[in-house]
């Protein structure tokens, strides 16, 4: 997503960023990114993921967001989800566009 003016973004948005914190304990944390300068303050509710909701700092994430007063954040998580891998170098997919590859060879000894 490009970069844009704070005062473009509007609840629901969705932005990309990294995992800056995240308090497994306490079930929060706090994510950022280039377009909302403070960080934005996440639960671990918004995490979409099975079981157990945690994130790791340094994770890259993509997140839609709301206007809040949460703390000292201006910004509050609606939804958390992994970022997209990188394509493959090289790997152009089905269909001409980006994709993904991967391969498992098992030999049995019988």
């Amino acid at each position: 997503m490009s970069e844009r003016a704070v005062s473009d973004v509007t609840s629901g948005d969705v932005l990309d960023g990294h995992v800056s914190e995240w308090h497994s304990e306490e079930g929060w944390g706090v994510l950022v990114t280039p377009t909302l300068p403070g960080g934005v303050w996440a639960h671990h509710s918004a995490v979409e993921a099975e079981g157990f909701r945690a994130l790791t700092a340094g994770e890259a994430v993509t997140f839609s967001v709301e206007g809040a007063d949460q703390d000292r954040f201006r910004w509050r998580v609606v939804r958390i989800w992994p970022s997209a891998p990188e394509p493959l170098p090289g790997d152009r997919g089905s269909a001409g566009g980006p994709g993904y590859s991967s391969s498992l060879d098992i030999t049995f000894d019988t």
